[in-house]
């Protein structure tokens, strides 16, 4: 019966490897048909296959040394952004190269707090008043900068160090209290109508009512196209790169790229790559509920939940189920930044992984 159970017993890091892969083939197919820059895709995919290569070789327990470089760099990036990121300052240019900067600050920002618990954790020590309030100083200075952009994103960061502050024993009252400020705030922000905050009432309302003012057409177009390009699909692929609806939907290859899936792949594949997600998310629970120290075990649950997360979103957004809020499908949509972060990120959940001895892995 052992014999069995180690033979069942395979490695969570190739189940993630896997999950990746498929993932991208998926992307690779979608692309191909959406999107006359596909060149530009595959070099984008082939550095996250390489930067996950890199990191999963790098061990993240020396990583750990550079949290708060990397915090500093997560200033500076957000302060650049927000300063001369142009008209929507989601965003930079460097070297002519156009980077999507609230990924990398959202993992740097993840980074850090599971690094600053962790050290806390390892010594048996608990929190400190000026502590806790230096992690939520943190965390609101980050998540209120992005939100100024992109409420979504802003959202899903302080959701990610939320749980990890959970994760890392934060009293549950002290994360109410902090979580309620923040609602606050950012409700405040939306009825002075700071930052784009009225992007954000036109959006829920053209969700809810399907009519708002100030929408540019684009949107309103491509709200409308993915609900019809879901509905038109069947149970099963029919029109695999040969899509209909997708023909005239903007952000095809980006931010509605579900829609387009489902529309050649079928209903039951779209389930398939939803289920992937959660898999995605499981697995990255296995590594975190087994591995050797609590850094570890707070940054597999960070990047997982991110992950899970920020696909559940699109995916709402796709289905009309919420709002639409510009988050991209992990793995699949068009290559950027977000793309090699991604890598980079499943490349230390794998790191993570490979410290954990067969025999407490468990299915």
């Amino acid at each position: 019966m052992s014999g069995l159970s180690t033979k069942l017993n395979f490695y969570t890091g190739k189940v993630v490897v896997a999950i990746t892969i498929v993932l991208a083939l998926f992307s690779i197919l979608l692309i191909l048909t959406t999107n006359g820059a596909w060149v530009n895709h595959f070099i984008y995919m082939g550095i996250s296959f390489g930067m996950m290569f890199l990191f999963s070789k790098i061990s993240y327990r020396t990583l750990s040394g550079l949290a708060p470089l990397g915090l500093l760099i997560a200033a500076i990036l957000l302060f650049a952004t927000i300063l001369f990121g142009g008209d929507d300052h989601r965003s930079i240019s460097l070297f002519g190269i156009n980077l999507q900067t609230f990924y990398i600050i959202g993992f740097l920002v993840v980074f850090y707090i599971a690094k600053f618990l962790a050290a806390r954790i390892n010594k048996e020590q608990e929190l400190t008043k000026n502590e806790l309030l230096f992690l939520f100083g943190i965390i609101a200075m980050f998540c209120g900068g992005v939100f100024l952009a992109n409420q979504s994103t802003a959202i899903i960061l302080f959701a990610t160090c939320s749980v990890v502050l959970f994760i890392g024993k934060v009293k549950t009252k002290y994360l109410i209290y902090f979580t309620g400020i923040l609602i606050l705030a950012g409700a405040l922000l939306i009825v002075a109508g700071g930052g784009r905050t009225k992007t954000l009432k036109n959006r829920i309302s053209l969700w809810a009512t399907g009519s708002a003012k100030d929408v540019p057409e684009d949107y309103a177009k491509q709200v409308i196209l993915s609900k019809a390009a879901m509905e038109s699909s069947g149970w099963l692929p029919g029109s695999v790169g040969q899509g209909i609806v997708k023909v005239s939907l903007p952000e095809k290859d980006n931010d509605y790229i579900f829609s387009v899936l489902v529309e050649e792949f079928g209903i039951i594949l779209g389930i398939f790559v939803l289920f992937l997600y959660l898999a995605l998310l499981y697995q990255a629970m296995r590594i975190a509920r087994n591995a050797e120290g609590a850094f570890g075990t707070l940054l597999a649950f960070g990047i997982g939940f991110w992950f899970c997360a920020q696909a559940l979103i699109h995916i709402g957004v796709n289905s009309s189920l919420i709002p639409a809020t510009g988050q991209t499908l992990p793995f699949i949509s068009r290559g950027g930044v977000a793309l090699v972060v991604s890598g980079a990120a499943i490349g230390m959940l794998l790191n993570i992984g490979k410290s954990i001895p067969d025999e407490n892995s468990d299915l």
